[in-house]
């Protein structure tokens, strides 16, 4: 019996340690030299697999109503989930999920900043769901306004700030 309680032959067969079965030493030493190139690729084709693959990505400009700056960017990706974040120069950064396949064109999105700072955004988007705008209410009380893809803040919201509360 080994520390872990199990017999030895079961704890280190076919893995390139001390063992004494029946077949000896050699046959699993060739069994693994031919499996392990197989295993190998194998892992590596599977973790290629696992992050899905981006559909898009466009970039998310923000002015907070005390007319500070952030840029972001949101990614769709072929699973169907779609990805965005914002950063704040010297401040917080925050993000949030949506489904990529919702056929409406205003949605709401949870929106997470950090452990403590949350709330939604609002998005309207125009005709092929790439450009549009938004405006967000967080807890702690800031509120702004986005715009994404080709559309510009002032065709969005004018020359002047809209007021969101």
């Amino acid at each position: 019996m080994t520390d872990l309680g199990l017999p030895a032959p079961l704890k280190v067969a076919g893995y390139g340690l001390r063992h004494s079965d029946k077949l000896g030493r050699g046959h699993y030493g060739r069994r693994m030299k031919m499996l392990a190139p197989a295993l190998l690729s194998f892992l590596l084709s599977s973790a290629a697999y696992a992050q899905p693959a981006p559909i898009f990505a466009i970039p998310i400009t923000r002015q907070l109503t005390n007319g500070a700056a952030a840029a972001g960017q949101a990614t769709g990706y072929n699973t169907g989930v779609g990805e965005f974040w914002v950063a704040f120069p010297g401040s917080i950064r925050c993000s949030g999920t949506w489904s990529v396949r919702d056929p409406n064109p205003t949605i709401i999105i949870p929106v997470t900043c950090g452990a403590r700072v949350y709330g939604e955004a609002i998005v309207t988007r125009q005709a092929g769901f790439m450009t549009g705008s938004a405006i967000v209410a967080l807890s702690n009380g800031k509120r702004g306004q986005f715009v994404f893809g080709d559309l510009s803040y002032e065709q969005a919201f004018g020359q002047g700030r809209v007021r969101t509360r």
